[in-house]
């Protein structure tokens, strides 16, 4: 695993020297100054972060708005100003985006058998402003692509939450294709191909863990495909009203069917089949200060309308409904903590009716490294006695602990040893605990 890690390692550095050494040389500290909102962690998948907002909004930022700062110093941070190329780009409505992410990991002790892999991913797209180019007031387009390659130790594991979160569909993707409206100052319209977790049941501080328990959308959602994640796409739209700055109430409504997670049709398929169902979000979010401190209240649901084959007795659920909610406080400057939690009475489409994790993020916590970050998470995934019928096996439920520390080498380019413990892997007790080491490193380009 250390070898892997390392042939990764100096190949991001290589190619994240070719596109910026020359600039940062020239931005210097001002890069670092300016980069508060360089990147944003991106979506279920990968995360590169160099942003100090205490929430999204701040930048306006969320997994489909990669880039939402516009400075040009910022911008220059990540693919570097060739001869004035980048800041005339963006002056003239279009901003190009580039990022790498990769995880190895190892499963050292414990689960169904030893194993270490790696994997990897490439996203890269284009927004554009297009009020900037054709003179559409206050509309904007995402184009983006994903290409993902590698495997995961999820199998020798043999949980239900994947130690490797960006692992899914190994091959490349069109990804994101969608137009945002902004009209009334106070509302938003969003349609297109995009996936429902670049609004709802996602938050910034979920994507620094390595584990699908916490990054990317509530995981119970996805294992009873209510909804799809990044980097799958389907048709939706999404409608969002902010009365002020502390309140903001979402809704959409996003495809969903039997081939919602088909990689080989490489997000192309753009078809709606007579069989396919929707899924309806609801989502107020609440931004009130607490003791002074900023914090965030999350409200959700999922209300979906499809047929679900049931765990037990066939037949098949033709509707389904679940909750979910986020808290997330500052307890003190450069120290957040959340928790968020999610419940389902369907226990015969439910995998997990019920999921409940908790997480803190504190940065600077090593002195004269004000940048990088310690995590900690933990996760309790409840799996329903119907899902144990069907396997044949009597469920109680899976855990998850993860400690790591991302080291911000440069705005645009990090790594992140985690260690993860896994408790009663698969839910069953038939799985020794697993203890799993691992290592991201992502780079902004």
């Amino acid at each position: 695993m250390i070898r892997t890690v390392i042939r990764v390692a100096v190949l991001v550095l290589a190619v994240h020297l070719i596109f910026t050494a020359h600039d940062l040389c020239a931005v210097g500290t001002s890069c670092a100054a300016e980069s508060r909102c360089v990147t944003e962690t991106i979506g279920a998948s990968g995360a590169i972060d160099a942003c100090d907002a205490m929430w999204a909004s701040e930048c306006e930022s969320s997994c489909d708005q990669m880039v939402s700062c516009t400075d040009s110093a910022a911008l220059t941070c990540r693919i570097g100003d060739r001869c004035g190329l980048r800041p005339r780009l963006e002056d003239s409505g279009v901003a190009p985006f580039l990022y790498y992410d990769s995880i190895c990991a190892a499963n050292v002790d414990g689960g169904i058998q030893s194993d270490e892999d790696f994997t990897g991913q490439i996203y890269a797209g284009v927004d554009l402003d297009l009020e900037k180019l054709c003179g559409c007031d206050s509309t904007i387009m995402k184009v983006s692509m994903v290409e993902r390659h590698g495997e995961s130790i999820s199998e020798s594991v043999g949980g239900i939450y994947d130690p490797m979160c960006i692992f899914g569909g190994q091959v490349g993707y069109l990804y994101q294709l969608w137009v945002e409206k902004t009209f009334c100052e106070n509302w938003a319209m969003k349609f297109g191909r995009v996936s429902a977790d670049t609004d709802f049941a996602n938050n910034n501080l979920y994507r620094y863990s390595l584990s699908t328990a916490i990054n990317g959308p509530i995981r119970a959602m996805l294992l009873e495909n209510i909804i799809t994640s990044f980097p799958y796409p389907v048709w939706g739209g999404r409608l969002k009203y902010s009365s002020n700055d502390r309140n903001q109430l979402q809704v959409g409504v996003y495809q969903i069917g039997e081939s919602m997670w088909d990689f080989r049709k490489h997000g192309l398929d753009f078809s709606i089949r007579d069989d396919d169902g929707v899924s309806l979000l609801v989502q107020y979010d609440w931004t009130p200060q607490v003791c002074e401190r900023p914090a965030r209240v999350s409200l959700g649901m999922v209300k979906s309308f499809f047929e679900f084959d049931n765990f037990t007795g066939g037949g098949a659920t033709d509707q389904f409904l679940r909750l979910y909610t986020h808290i997330e406080m500052e307890l003190f400057e450069g120290t957040r903590t959340f928790l968020f939690a999610s419940h389902s009475d369907e226990g015969q489409v439910a995998k997990t009716p019920v999921q409940i994790s908790v997480g803190i993020n504190r940065k600077g916590l090593i002195p004269n490294r004000p940048d990088d970050r310690t995590v900690f998470f933990a996760t309790y995934g409840e799996l329903s006695d119907e899902y144990g019928v069907s396997v044949g096996e009597s469920v109680d439920y899976e855990g998850v602990f993860e400690l790591g520390h991302r080291v911000q080498i440069c705005p645009t380019l990090y790594v992140q040893p985690a260690l993860q413990y896994v408790v009663h892997p698969g839910g069953t007790g038939d799985i020794a605990n697993s203890t799993i080491l691992g290592a991201w490193i992502g780079a902004a380009f």
